[in-house]
């Protein structure tokens, strides 16, 4: 199994909890990891969200020392608008989420494991973790 590699900048590791949409530019995307870079903010934390940092309230992140290796499910509920819909990135109510890279995975089926078709990283998938 290849792991995702710890950015040296990273204070811990946040994603967005599957009932929290907090309004940040750029927006947080469910099931994505994020690096801390600023944990120390008080009832906030500052996260990297590509090249740009965002301070998100804590209470609506779930936090880890380290960084995961499995992948997270998301589930969209049919309420739930997808902007890809409609277009080659759609891949259903139902993806996984690469944890070294963010990019959405096709689930067929219920796997145990996947590869990311990205970066390669493989690793088990976590359907008792949704995002």
């Amino acid at each position: 199994m290849t792991g995702p590699s710890e950015p040296s900048h990273a204070r811990g590791w946040a994603r967005v909890y599957p009932t929290s949409r907090p309004f940040t530019i750029p927006r947080l995307r469910q099931g994505v990891w994020y690096p801390i870079v600023n944990p120390d903010l008080g009832e906030r934390v500052v996260v990297q969200v590509k090249d740009r940092r965002v301070a998100v309230p804590k209470r609506l992140l779930e936090i880890r020392a380290k960084r995961p290796t499995r992948f997270t499910v998301v589930y969209l509920a049919r309420n739930q608008p997808n902007p890809a819909e409609g277009t080659a990135r759609y891949l259903g109510r139902k993806y996984a989420v690469c944890p070294a890279c963010g990019v959405r995975v096709r689930l067929a089926g219920e796997p145990e494991r996947l590869q990311c078709v990205e970066c390669g990283h493989q690793g088990e998938v976590a359907w008792w973790e949704t995002g």
